[in-house]
Formats: structure tokens, sequence, C-alpha cells
């Protein structure tokens, strides 16, 4: 009995104080949350454009009298061709997807249909593909003059041009589809033949023509006056670009002014150029194993 009374009172002193507490942690606990409704969106500042080229300028870039004559341009380059050549070899289509100037590529398409070829062979036989051709030319452009130029400094609400990616030699072909696009059924792509088609009558013959040419670029001057660069806007000629690129190197210009001192700037070139494709000469003549039928990657 008297160890019964001993242990009685050791439960008693556990529960009590839970007991004791049992209100005040209830009374501490958080009630439910309560759903707090999502703020207005304000909406995002619209922030101006501006194009990164503008400067504020205390005055732009200009040519000093007027726009120096352009010289005689000689200067060699590649056309290349895509041909869709049956099995006798004679061309039933041509196409100069990016001739060094757009003449000489109107000229392939007109003469093409008269060309001969040894046609492709698979497997030991003749066969109808797509044939890639490439001729080296000596061209020489003369007589011209700026029909039209106009050379402005870059406005702040110019829209952003687009600048095409210009490659070195032909390394632009790269760019093409392994396999003609659209397929055509019965047409190998020249990257599928075993020998290539190779010329055997593919006479080119240019006469000298008056032509126009218009050209967008954007030039920088530099501070001392001086065109830096010259960068061609949306498609382009190379050859025209080549010949505008060598006339700059004469140019000369005040430089822009920004906090009275002389700055480097961009201006913005629009011109069309007058002129005559004076000679065309090939200096050799080859077939490619590279597909030129399709659309390019950018």
């Amino acid at each position: 009995m008297a160890s019964f009374g001993r242990r009685l009172p050791r439960p008693y002193a556990l529960s009590l104080p839970a007991l004791l507490l049992a209100p005040a942690l209830f009374a501490q606990a958080p009630g439910p949350l309560e759903t707090i409704p999502d703020p207005a969106r304000i909406p995002p500042a619209e922030v101006p454009f501006v194009n990164p080229l503008w400067q504020d300028l205390e005055a732009p870039a200009a040519l000093k009298g007027p726009v120096p004559k352009l010289k005689d341009l000689e200067a060699t380059s590649t056309l290349i061709v895509g041909a869709r050549i049956d099995e006798t070899g004679k061309v039933a289509e041509a196409i100069a997807p990016e001739p060094p100037l757009r003449a000489l590529g109107a000229a392939v398409q007109a003469q093409a249909p008269r060309w001969l070829f040894k046609p492709a062979k698979k497997d030991g036989q003749p066969v109808r593909c797509w044939g890639t051709y490439g001729v080296d030319v000596e061209v020489e452009l003369e007589d011209a003059v700026w029909s039209a130029f106009s050379l402005v400094a870059i406005g702040k609400d110019d829209p952003l041009p687009v600048l095409p990616q210009e490659f070195s030699g032909d390394t632009w072909i790269s760019r093409y589809p392994a396999a003609p696009v659209p397929p055509e059924p019965g047409v190998l792509s020249v990257e599928e033949v075993d020998f290539l088609p190779m010329p055997d009558k593919v006479p080119l013959k240019f006469e000298s023509t008056p032509l126009k040419s218009r050209a967008l670029a954007l030039v920088e001057v530099t501070g001392l006056g001086s065109v830096k660069r010259v960068v061609p806007v949306g498609p382009y000629e190379p050859l025209i670009l080549r010949w505008i690129r060598e006339s700059a190197k004469g140019w000369i210009l005040t430089a822009a002014k920004k906090g009275g001192a002389p700055v480097s700037s961009w201006l913005a070139l629009d011109t069309t150029i007058e002129y005559s494709l004076g000679s065309v000469k090939e200096r050799g003549k080859r077939s490619i194993k590279k597909n030129l039928r399709g659309a390019p990657l950018p």
C-alpha cells in the first residue's frame, strides 16, 4: 500500500502541466489562412525604339564636294550554276542562285538549254541528275555613272536593316541541301552519282549591254573622315558591292562631331549605278559535287 501511494503522484505531475498549457496553445495556434487576391499587375512601361547606330550629333558626317566618279572595274569571280541534265547530257533547266552579277545569271538561264554535258553515271549507267557547274570569269564593268546617290546619317527611328551574311569565295554553296528540293522522281543529286556530269559544249557568251543596279548599304566613317567599311543591306550583287567598296576608298568626308570633337559614325547609302558590261572572259570551268537545287540555310 505504501509503495502504491508513492506511484500515484507521477502521472498527475506529468498530465497537469499539459492540461494547464492546452488552452494557451490552442489560443496561440494560427487560424485558417485567408486567400489574398492578386494585386493588379502594372503593365510594363513601353520603351521607345532607338536605332543602335544612331548618335545624338552636332553635325553628321558628309561628303566633301560631289561624289567621285566610278572608275572601270576589272574583277575575277566564279559563276556557279545548277543544271538538270538528262541521260544524254542535255540541259533541261538551269539556275544561278547567287551570281556575282544578276546579268550573268540571266544569261545562264537563256543559254543553258543549248549546253551539252557528258552525263552523270550511277552503277555504270547514265542517269538524270541535278549537276553543279562552275565557270571562272574575268569581268569588265565600264562607263558607270551614279544615277542616284544618297548618303545620310542614321535616323533615330530608322528600322533595323537586314544584314546578309557574306561568304568568302564559293563557301556559300555549303548552305544548300544534299538532295534536290523539291524531289523529282528519277532525278538524282550530283552528290549521289559515281561519276560527275562533265561540261562538253557549254558556250557562255555576253554582249556589251547597258545595265542598272541599285545598292543599299551602311557606311562607317572614321573620326578622320575616311570610310572604314561598307556593309550591304538586304540582297546584293557581289561585283557591285566590290565596285562601291573600291570607290569608297577614295571618298573624302567631314567627320561627324559630338561635343565639339570628331567621332566615328554610320551613314545609310542608297545608290543606283548605270553602267555597261564590257566583257566577260572564261578562265576555267569544272563540275562540282555539291547540290544547288533547293533553299539554302540562313
